[in-house]
């Protein structure tokens, strides 16, 4: 066999000066002449020039052979070889904010409209569909009496439920709104009475509401989730209420707010980042329901920062509180509605889900399902690495920001459950930054992001984490300094 070309240990390739010897070899063996006597010959200059372009094809083949396999590949290559895997690369998206808008009953926000966070400088969002804001899907509405009568029966049906209040002889405005705020006593619902409105919320920002109402009631306004994007693709965070102003007049458009979670977007996934995540989406077609389910979630729902699951498969309710024959979802970013839809359409089949975030969606004959899983629990994570200088090599000038960067890259890789082994980071600080000759990571972490730790609450420890919590940290918690 060949010592060259694909081998069983890989692919091994003829160097330009191998290729130029065998030339060599071969002449001087047909001609009986040492053709190497002269390296400045007309004859040299010709092996030299035809022996480069073989190894330039030697080096072309070695290129397509890395180019079949994910871990090797680049670019387009990588793009094409993950196919076979029935995966692709994530194109760029932009951050989604479903926002409460409060409307006119009936208002349609087109699709197109802007609307702008109340900062400087501004982001601005666009409508992403057509939405009708009504009283048939509301989170927040707030109602008056249309007509004030004497003994009359004054109607709000909330997701079905009747809730009533007669009215007297000598009824006002007020008693009669006092008295169906009395009436509504489903706790979906926070009401109150302010003024001459009644006002009625939704206790979960996430869900909107059916309501129908007597003749002798009208809406003020009604608030409805409308869902906007970014102008530009990327993550982008921002705290509740910052998404105020209105920029594209719409009539019935009174005011918007930002509430609830976005739905994160993403730049163009690096090559880095198709390979980390092909190992984990090519289970889309395995058998294993665990890992089938994780692989849906990171395919199909945008957002998804990281996915962990667990399962009890015995008859009892095992250590972590989970119910028999269960499984329990560990499940960062992503929409509820949507992470909820590829749980079951993956899970098998009398398989229940366990966890306190509850969705309700639709099964195969249109009746309600619930759905659980869980959300991790943050651990904030602070380190101090201590770097002793090598006495041999200099440390180059950015130092502390590559080993930041190793630390941050590193940590953003870390799934929920796994606990952090700071000792498991030095091979990458020693590999891609020279100079250093010793390294000391002692750290510190807590549940309260509030918390600055002195530096004498740092040890040299490994970070903890249960199976519903995530180890997080960020640049501000990561602190380099020179030991001595």
């Amino acid at each position: 066999m060949s010592d060259y070309g694909v081998t069983p240990t890989g692919v091994v390739i003829k160097r330009l000066d191998t290729i130029m010897n065998e030339i060599h070899d071969d002449l001087s063996e047909g001609w009986g002449v040492n053709t190497r006597l002269n390296p400045k010959s007309y004859l040299n200059v010709q092996v030299t020039a035809f022996a480069d372009k073989l190894a330039e094809l030697w080096e072309y083949g070695e290129q397509i052979y890395h180019s079949m396999y994910p871990f090797s590949a680049e670019g387009a290559s990588l793009d094409n070889a993950i196919q076979y895997g029935g995966v692709a690369r994530e194109d760029a998206r932009p951050t989604y904010y479903p926002i409460h808008a409060e409307c006119v009953d009936g208002t349609v926000i087109p699709k197109g409209t802007r609307i702008k966070t109340h900062t400087n400088p501004a982001i601005e969002f666009v409508a992403s569909a057509d939405t009708t804001v009504t009283r048939n899907a509301f989170s927040f509405a707030k109602i008056r009496i249309s007509v004030v009568i004497p003994s009359e029966i004054y109607t709000i049906a909330l997701d079905g439920e009747l809730f009533s209040y007669t009215s007297n002889a000598a009824a006002t405005e007020q008693e009669i709104l006092t008295g169906l705020e009395a009436a509504i006593t489903n706790t979906a619902f926070i009401v109150s009475v302010e003024g001459n409105l009644l006002y009625i919320e939704s206790a979960d920002l996430l869900r909107t509401h059916l309501m129908v109402l007597g003749g002798n009631l009208t809406t003020e306004s009604v608030t409805g989730i409308v869902h906007y994007a970014s102008d530009f693709n990327g993550d982008i965070f921002l705290p509740s209420g910052i998404i105020t102003q209105i920029v594209t007049s719409v009539p019935g458009l009174l005011s918007v707010t930002n509430l609830i979670p976005r739905i994160a977007g993403r730049l163009l996934q690096s090559d880095i980042d198709v390979r980390q995540a092909y190992a984990d989406k090519i289970f889309i077609r395995s058998n294993r329901m665990l890992e089938s389910i994780k692989s849906a979630v990171l395919r199909n729902v945008q957002g998804v920062v990281s996915v962990a699951g667990y399962q009890n498969d015995t008859h009892v309710v095992d250590a972590d509180g989970r119910w028999p024959h269960c499984i329990e979802m560990v499940i960062e970013g992503g929409n509820d509605y949507e992470l909820a839809m590829q749980i079951w359409d993956r899970k098998a089949a009398g398989i229940q889900t366990f966890g306190s975030t509850e969705v309700t969606i639709p099964g195969e004959e249109g009746e309600p399902v619930t759905i659980r899983f869980n959300r991790p629990a943050y651990v904030y994570v602070w380190f101090r690495v201590m770097i002793t200088m090598s006495k041999l090599r200099p440390l180059p000038p950015n130092y502390v920001d590559a080993t930041k960067e190793i630390i941050m890259n590193r940590m953003a890789r870390i799934e929920p459950g796994i606990s952090i082994v700071p000792q498991t980071f030095l091979r990458d600080i020693y590999e891609q930054i020279p100079g250093i000759a010793l390294i000391e990571i002692p750290t510190y972490y807590t549940a309260d992001p509030s918390i600055i730790p002195p530096p004498s609450a740092f040890i040299e420890q490994e970070v903890t984490i249960t199976t519903r919590q995530r180890a997080v940290t960020e640049e501000t918690r990561i602190e380099v300094l020179l030991s001595g």
